[in-house]
Parts: structure tokens; C-alpha cells; sequence
């Protein structure tokens, strides 16, 4: 069955652009409208709608106002917005769309790359196109089968350094080798095992397999390592007893992995959290911040924590080139990173526009994302450590 795509945009000449873009993939049928009253009743008579895909800023109903008439269907599509006039209101866009309860979104600045185009749009046609892997589709007793028959793997995604031309670090990222589904990201499992109190039987498969990487691998040697905690192992003692003991025994560096946790994570039960983090400080290892920007962090509880990574989240990065807004806000965040002399990481480059504005401001910024770089399994990271970065073909 073919995936209906709807496009909303005022100008004739980009709406059959995108139109054209569109019809390059395989089974999608594409619909047209010039303003968002239109877009709204055809969506009405579609029996199918898999993706709409519209500019911000039209005459009449504009895109806005079309999302919210879409929030009331009982089937809502993904959600592609775009704007040329507007671009710093995108983020602002996605957040509202997300309370409205649509839960594929993105967002592109206009002019639009071609390559990136397709792939947010193949991106969010898959998401609502994925039969058989929600994570309440599998059964813990299978996931726990996966794990029994070490079926669970790391990927490892490079963060480039700018000054080194190089990637000086890998973040660790479990992947499911499931016999019927392929290969399967986080959201089929993770949620799962942290709801039923399993997640460290995960995480210890994750960090034994990524820190072999570092010692069977002469390339791999000088790389940090990220892994990502969840909320519950920061209250495991006997998870950093044993993560301490698979360190030593590899005699690695404590300070060549880097433990990550979230905004959200960091500043609930602070008092517990702390005692953690400290404990893991004192022996060497180094603590990375996760999705700065996303929450709630202010300077006062930001200065309590013993971290020395800020990763900035990626609605930071997104489309900075253009949005003047959160421009400001990265500069202020920069400048307070600097102050408290931690490395930072920007994260979800997933184009050279943004690229290229990041790199003529931030010179110390180390980089992360698709665009550079996207997560490979370990036989095939050694050819993805080159820093090189090619400019696509725009529209």
C-alpha cells in the first residue's frame, strides 16, 4: 500500500518541487495544496495520510493553523515543516506540534538540501511505517532471549575534534540483531527493560563489548568512549563496583570513558545523584552532561555537578545558521562552558550549512551527527575516523 504524502505551500513553483522530490520515491502517492484551508480539507477525504509536509507561512490558513487542524484527526501523520520567512520560529513549531500530540516531526530552514529533504522525509515515513517492532509488540521473555543469545551489539557514533581533524571519541549505542526484524534502535527495547528494573543486564553487555573495542584494536586505543546511563544504575553501587573492576582488569584510562546522563536524570534525587557522580569523578572517570539545553538546568545547579562534558542538545543545533534566536543562546552557553573549562559537544549535525556556522564560531566544539558521521558497527569504524566532510547537492 502506497504512503500518502500531503504538501502544503503557497508558492507553485516550490510546491511541485517538492512534489517532483517527492515522486522519486518508491509507493508514495502525492497530494498538492496552495494554502492550508485547501491542505485541511483534503486531508479530510483522504482515507490514508502518512506525512504533511508544509510551509509555516501562507496566506489564509497558514501552516500553524493547519497543524492544529490536523491535531483533531484521530490518525495523526508526520509532520514535515518548513519555512524561508520564519525559520527561528521552526523549533518553537516542533514544540508546539509535539503538545498538539503529533509524534513524528521535523523541521527544515528553506533553501532546502535535496539529499537532506529525502532523507527527513523517508525518515518520518518510516517512523509511522515500522509493523512489528513497537517496543509493547515484544515481549520482554523475547528481549531477554535477545540478550541470552547476544543478539545485542554496540554501534559506535565518532565525535570529531576540530583542532585534531580527527575523531577522538566514539559514543557506545545498543542495537538489537533481531532474527526477524533486522536491526533494531533503542526504541524497541530500552524503555522497556528501565520500566522492568533490567536495564543493567543491557548496559553490561554495552560497556564489555565497547571497551574491548578499545583493547583489541590499536586504532581504537587513544579514543574516548562514551556510554550512556540510565536513571536507575545511578543508584546501583554494585553496577560502578563492577564497572570499575571491567576497567582495571582491561587496564584502560578511567579518564578515556565518559559516563553520560541527561538533564532530567542529573537533578532528580540530586542528593543520591551526586554521591554517584563524585564517586565516579574521584576514580577518574570522566561525566558528560547529555541534551544540555533541552531541560531546565540553570547556572546554580549546572555549577554543583562534577561533569566535564556539556553535550548541547540537538534543537540547539538544528538549523542554527538561520535561527538568530538560539544563536544568542549558543553563544551564552558556549561562553559558560568555557568559563567552567569543560570540553563541548555538539550534537545532530546533520547538515553542512550548520556545519560550517559552527565551525567558523566554535573552533574548541567537538562534533557529532549524520552528517559527519553516523553510528557504524565496530568493523567498520576504523574507516569513519577521518574527519572529512562533503557538501551535498542543494535545490
Amino acid at each position: 500500500m502506497p504512503c500518502h504524502i500531503l504538501i502544503a505551500e503557497d508558492s507553485t513553483s516550490q510546491r511541485e518541487a517538492l512534489a517532483a522530490l517527492c515522486r522519486t520515491l518508491p509507493d508514495v502517492e502525492v497530494h498538492e495544496a496552495s494554502d492550508g484551508r485547501w491542505a485541511a480539507q483534503l486531508a479530510r477525504q483522504l482515507e490514508q495520510l502518512d506525512l504533511v509536509i508544509t510551509d509555516i507561512n501562507m496566506p489564509g490558513m497558514d501552516g500553524i493553523e493547519l497543524m492544529q487542524q490536523l491535531s483533531r484527526h484521530v490518525h495523526l501523520p508526520s509532520l514535515l515543516l518548513l519555512s524561508g520567512h520564519v525559520p527561528e520560529l521552526l523549533s518553537n513549531c516542533m514544540r508546539a506540534a509535539e503538545e498538539l500530540g503529533f509524534a513524528n516531526i521535523a523541521y527544515l530552514a528553506k533553501p532546502v538540501e535535496v539529499d537532506t529533504l529525502l532523507q527527513e522525509v523517508q525518515q518520518l515515513l518510516l517512523g509511522r511505517h515500522s509493523p512489528g517492532i513497537d517496543e509493547q509488540a515484544i515481549p520482554l521473555s523475547e528481549i531477554f532471549t535477545g540478550l541470552a543469545h547476544n543478539q545485542f551489539c554496540a554501534h559506535f557514533q565518532p565525535i570529531y575534534s576540530q583542532h585534531e581533524h580527527r575523531a577522538v571519541q566514539v559514543e557506545a549505542l545498543a542495537r538489537w540483531q533481531h532474527p526477524a526484524y533486522g536491526l533494531l534502535g533503542p526504541a524497541s527495547f530500552i524503555d522497556r527493560l528501565e520500566h522492568e528494573g533490567f536495564i543493567v543486564l543491557l548496559t553490561r553487555r554495552i560497556v564489555q563489548t565497547s571497551l574491548d573495542l578499545l583493547t583489541r584494536n590499536p586504532w581504537a586505543q587513544d579514543l574516548r568512549l562514551s556510554i550512556n546511563l540510565s536513571r536507575g544504575l545511578l543508584d546501583d553501587a554494585e553496577f560502578f563496583d563492577w564497572l570499575i573492576k571491567e576497567v582495571e582488569e582491561r587496564q584502560i584510562p578511567p579518564r578515556q570513558v565518559v559516563l553520560e546522563i541527561t538533564e532530567t536524570m542529573a537533578f532528580s534525587n540530586l542528593g543520591n545523584t551526586l554521591a554517584a557522580l563524585l564517586r565516579l569523578r574521584m576514580r577518574g572517570f570522566e561525566l558528560s552532561l547529555d541534551d544540555f539545553g533541552a531541560g531546565h538546568t540553570n547556572l546554580e545547579q549546572l555549577k554543583d555537578l562534577p561533569i566535564t562534558e556539556l553535550k548541547l542538545d540537538r534543537t540547539l543545533i538544528k538549523s542554527i545558521h538561520q535561527a538568530h534566536r538560539t544563536q544568542s543562546i549558543l553563544d551564552g552557553i558556549i561562553q559558560i562552558g568555557r568559563q567552567l573549562k569543560l570540553r563541548m559537544v555538539a550534537e545532530g549535525i546533520d547538515n553542512p550549512h550548520d556545519l560550517a556556522y559552527l565551525q567558523g564560531r566554535y573552533p574548541e566544539l567537538e562534533l557529532q551527527g549524520f552528517y559527519l558521521g553516523r553510528p557504524v558497527a565496530s568493523s567498520e569504524l576504523s574507516s569513519h575516523l577521518g574527519y572529512i566532510t562533503t557538501r551535498p547537492a542543494s535545490a
